[in-house]
């Protein structure tokens, strides 16, 4: 470790507790990746099937209306389309998935649009305004999905980081900090040692001395 390290018994006892919360901490962190990482992949296996479903739907749709408005007027095509939208009510949920607030939102259709006039359109309208209606559930479940894949990854990063800095920072450091201060305890052990025997053996020096006097 970079800062000054104090040998005594108390700082090794304080840098074991730090290296084994260190430790557990490293393990839930890898826990919490691994599960994070599973529900990001089977998201993003959702997410891939909507998004080719609403790229390949969205062009068809935006076509249609094309048609329609070609066929007629664009006034007439206007009014159609505001006349025939439908109430749609998004109903909205949040699910907490390890601490991270994932929104699920679903659309229903309340109550259908109203009459339009079937003389000044042509049928393309009717195709459009009915692939639109079928379009819109899936184009909010990918919103919230991206949202979700967003959120999701964006934890992930966050968490990889947090686990890698205890794995390949503070556990080593606190590693190498235990071992210097257990390595300077042994070695002041053994030097108490030493001079213990060299005082026990200067008092039996002087003990034979004063015998033999």
């Amino acid at each position: 470790m970079k800062q000054r390290i104090n040998a005594t018994r108390m700082e090794l006892m304080r840098v074991r507790k730090r290296l084994a919360l260190a430790q557990r901490g490293h393990k839930l962190l890898k826990d919490k990746l691994e599960g994070l990482i599973k529900e990001l992949t089977d998201r993003l296996a959702d997410y891939k099937t909507l998004r080719l479903r609403v790229d390949e739907a969205w062009p068809r749709i935006f076509g249609r209306f094309a048609m329609a408005g070609a066929a007629g007027s664009a006034s007439a095509t206007e009014t159609a389309i505001a006349q025939a939208r439908p109430k749609v009510k998004v109903e909205t949920s949040i699910e907490r998935i390890m601490g991270i607030a994932i929104t699920h939102a679903e659309a229903k259709i309340v109550a259908p649009g109203g009459a339009y006039s079937l003389m000044q359109t042509s049928p393309a309208m009717d195709e459009a305004l009915r692939d639109l209606r079928e379009f819109l559930p899936d184009l909010i479940r990918l919103a919230v999905l991206e949202q979700a894949v967003r959120a999701l990854c964006a934890e992930v990063e966050k968490t990889r980081r947090r686990a890698n800095a205890l794995e390949y920072v503070l556990v080593p450091d606190l590693s190498e900090a235990r071992k210097i201060i257990a390595g300077r305890l042994e070695e002041m052990a053994r030097s108490d040692t030493s001079r213990l025997m060299k005082v026990k053996q200067m008092l039996l020096e002087r003990e034979e001395a004063a015998a033999r006097v």
